[in-house]
């Protein structure tokens, strides 16, 4: 096998304990970095209805993530369009300080937006000379009718990560002392709305309708489109279950240490079983297993022909599976342990060390949970550290395909393997989870079986990767 392409072949296992050991660190550390800490932190933020986030830093950040989030953000989760303001500092506010501005901004957010929360956020250039946004934003309370709360954000304070957990730490200083226990009651937790590549509100509608369908009731989606209210009274409910166990878990975590909520530690609900194991791992600690039971009884009747669909076109055919910026890893290695389900050999592609490293917790898991699906990394991918697309990825790619008989590939449309292909962006085939999920997914691999000998267009595949 010819491998002078390949930077790693073998199984998530041995992909984990390399990194755990510090081999495999690439020279272009940060160019396949998801966003910095500030966009990350933005996010979560940006999932919290009725907020204004007060940027101190110069409008550039500002504009960035609003145009990519606010924009888009609010009117898909069905909200008016929110504000996103900052202090707009210059090169005499980096000089002399900007706290005053931003005492001043966080007074006229409150008067211009009324709002029910006012988060600040801190950028690379207030973070450099020092403001003090955490007092700053204590003593706003004193002059302003809503909480105010601070995130240090700087990007240079963290990788994309921390911007998250960071964030999801600050919001929990917003729960309060129960008032009462509710039962039958949980939060959903580990979103982010933006919408982001990762992230779709029909899987969220699709756990929703499940857990509903149980006899359970959510309190809020920390924080995709939550509430104030819904934080204050997150602390209410019997237990805690993750929207995906990559983004939930860190919450969850801190939340069951601090405050001794239990949380359901369970990976994204692709597939029959991977389902079952996400309704359970809910159902049990509340006491409606036998509701659960049923409910998957019923689901897995109402799809046996797309189950069957599934088992006629992945049954033993290899599965090549690209993380790109989407699916993500998390989502890929979901995918993985679906195709097998169905009698498929999955192979994922491009799984990065970084990736690894970043979500070191996550991927401990899915290892434990018996999750080992063949990874093989290009040295194009490695190298580079770039998703997007490049000729040195797609000329890989298509070497690394040639090594299958069989073989379909999920990921993006851009990619042009030359084998039946799964797209994995449209937006008609979601939701991905759940019952619903394995519909889509089935008239998915459907379609991508049924048009194999389609052409690709010749161009296209100029424009996005020159004459090689």
């Amino acid at each position: 096998m010819d491998d002078d392409y390949v930077a790693f072949r073998g199984d998530l296992a041995q992909l984990l304990e390399k990194v755990e050991r510090g081999e495999m660190i690439p020279k272009l550390q940060a160019s396949h970095a998801p966003p910095c800490k500030f966009w990350t932190a933005f996010m979560v933020v940006n999932g919290i209805s009725h907020v204004a986030p007060v940027i101190h830093g110069p409008v550039g950040c500002t504009y960035g993530v609003a145009n990519a989030y606010k924009m888009t953000s609010c009117e898909y989760r069905g909200v008016p369009l929110e504000p996103t303001s900052c202090t707009a500092l210059d090169e005499t506010s980096i000089v002399y300080g900007g706290e005053g501005k931003l005492v001043e901004a966080l007074k006229e957010a409150e008067a211009r937006y009324n709002p029910e929360l006012i988060v600040v956020l801190s950028c690379c250039c207030s973070g450099i000379i020092g403001d003090d946004v955490e007092t700053i934003a204590r003593e706003a309370e004193k002059y302003v009718g809503v909480p105010v709360i601070a995130i240090r954000s700087e990007g240079f304070g963290g990788d994309f990560r921390s911007g998250f957990e960071d964030a999801f730490r600050a919001i929990m200083d917003l729960m309060e002392p129960p008032k009462q226990k509710r039962p039958k009651t949980i939060n959903i937790i580990g979103a982010r709305v933006g919408p982001t590549f990762t992230e779709w509100q029909e899987d969220l509608d699709e756990i929703v309708r499940l857990v509903k369908a149980i006899g359970v009731d959510i309190n809020g989606i920390l924080c995709g489109g939550c509430s104030l209210e819904e934080i204050r009274r997150a602390r209410e409910v019997a237990i805690n279950a993750s929207w995906c166990y990559d983004w939930g878990q860190k919450l969850g975590d801190l939340m069951q240490e601090r405050f001794g909520i239990p949380y359901s530690r369970t990976g994204q609900p692709y597939g029959l079983r991977a389902t079952e194991e996400w309704l359970i791992g809910v159902a049990v600690p509340l006491g409606l297993e036998k509701e659960a039971r049923e409910v998957i009884r019923k689901g897995e009747d109402e799809v046996r022909n797309e189950a069957a669909s599934l088992k006629r076109n992945l049954d033993g055919k290899t599965v090549l599976i690209e993380i790109a910026e989407f699916p993500g890893p998390i989502r890929a290695l979901s995918i993985a342990r679906m195709v097998e389900e169905f009698g498929a050999r999955p192979v994922v592609i491009n799984i990065h060390p970084y990736t690894i490293k970043e979500r070191m917790p996550s991927i401990r898991f899915l290892v434990e949970s018996g999750q080992k699906p063949e990874i093989v990394l290009t040295k194009g991918l490695f190298s580079l550290g770039t998703f997007r697309s490049s000729w040195q990825t797609e000329f890989q790619l298509e070497k690394l395909v040639k090594e299958y008989d069989n073989a379909i590939f999920f990921g993006t449309p851009m990619r042009q393997p030359g084998i039946p292909q799964v797209n994995m962006t449209t937006r008609t085939g979601y939701p991905h989870y759940g019952y619903s999920g394995i519909k889509n997914m089935a008239r998915l691999v459907e379609s991508a079986v049924d048009n194999a000998e389609r052409p690709r267009s010749k161009l296209f595949r100029k424009v996005l990767y020159g004459d090689w």
